[in-house]
């Protein structure tokens, strides 16, 4: 289908298909370093000897990039090809980072870690019950006894205190000129949110314009569905704080962290 200006494309399959390509554009102002520190501190203040990590959804490598630099051995998986094309290998005099294509509910590797992550998000992506219970198994499946599970999620109070509002963004670097428009819907019934992006990116040097949409389904969450998919899983809270800043969570506070340990 042929729009003014440009070629249009319908909803891609897999969220962040076709949104990959312009993905770290529209999160450079997003501060990576601050929260990788923040990942490793509280890291380090549970489980001093850590080293290796398993992080379920890696993106586009940048936060297992910056802990490989701190020291760490970051194993990513992430779904989307597309994402885990850009997240190349790294290797530091500190630590090393390297990726593959794979399912956080499904995944099984031949190994065991100090530590699995899940940044920005990503458990929030798992909508189903069956979808929550089958990561937790995945990161108690993957941790070394005492090891621990760190998470960021959407705060059920917060959501439904603030409610999710529609938001335009717009980023330019010297190739290209991109707008998105996030339009979100609220199914209190389901504790979920459909966020309809719309990405309009424009080449700066030849005026070709693409557009294309994509639909994010995120659940919402609160305190005592972590406690019980915890349990069920094998693992315990012993944190849950406002993601980065530290704060105690409340109806303000919309990323909420967890730390369980197995």
């Amino acid at each position: 289908m042929t729009a003014a200006g440009g070629r249009t494309q319908t909803t891609a399959a897999l969220p962040f298909a076709d949104y990959a390509r312009y993905y770290d554009l529209l999160y450079r102002d997003k501060d990576y370093a601050d929260e990788a520190d923040y990942v490793a501190r509280t890291l380090r203040t549970v489980a001093p000897n850590a080293r290796s990590i398993l992080e379920l959804g890696s993106g586009t490598g940048r936060h297992g990039r910056l802990l490989a630099a701190m020291g760490f051995d970051v194993f990513g998986i992430e779904r989307s090809p597309d994402m885990a094309a850009s997240a190349a290998a790294t290797v530091t005099g500190a630590g090393s980072f390297s990726c593959a294509v794979g399912d956080a509910r499904t995944v099984q590797l031949e190994r065991r870690f100090d530590a699995v992550i899940a940044l920005f998000h990503v458990t929030s992506y798992q909508t189903k019950d069956a979808d929550l219970r089958a990561m937790f198994a995945t990161a108690s499946r993957h941790l070394l006894p005492a090891g621990v599970f760190l998470f960021d999620v959407w705060h059920g109070p917060a959501v439904l205190a603030q409610r999710p509002e529609r938001r335009v963004k717009r980023v330019a670097d010297t190739a290209l000129e991109v707008t998105r428009t996030a339009t979100p819907r609220l199914d209190v019934e389901r504790h979920t949110v459909k966020v309809t992006y719309d990405v309009e990116c424009r080449d700066r040097r030849s005026g070709e314009v693409v557009r294309f949409s994509e639909d994010h389904l995120v659940r919402y969450l609160f305190p005592e569905e972590i406690e019980q998919l915890a349990a069920g899983a094998g693992m315990h809270a012993i944190r849950s704080e406002e993601f980065v800043a530290g704060r105690p969570p409340s109806p303000a506070t919309w990323g909420v962290a967890y730390l369980l340990r197995k």
